[in-house]
């Protein structure tokens, strides 16, 4: 999980800002992650990206992308819940798979 697949960050065929801007965050995004895991296995009944960003204290639109990739990834899922956000919206309930908690706890 600690490495970076920098082609995972920009869009196909995306210009030579974007690619530059993932290179950037890449060690930064590596962190996020890991940390987003952590707060996620802390949470019993779930989590929203809403709820994990306030948690973290991080920016929502650092966090919802990394919950993607940890999907990705196989570590969380989508409890098939749904929870009103602050604008609204129904947002989806991550929670930690039992690859995840392994990873967690070693």
């Amino acid at each position: 999980m600690d490495e970076v697949d920098i082609k995972k960050m920009h869009h196909r065929n995306a210009p030579d800002t974007e690619v530059a801007a993932a290179v950037l965050v890449a060690p930064r995004v590596t962190g996020l992650r890991k940390q987003a895991l952590e707060a996620l296995s802390r949470q019993t009944q779930g989590a929203t990206g809403e709820e994990l960003s306030r948690i973290m204290d991080e920016w929502l639109y650092s966090v919802k992308p990394r919950m993607t990739e940890l999907a990705h990834m196989g570590l969380v899922e989508d409890s098939g819940r749904r929870k009103v956000n602050k604008r609204n919206r129904q947002e989806i309930i991550w929670q930690i798979t039992d690859q995840g908690r392994t990873y967690i706890n070693g």
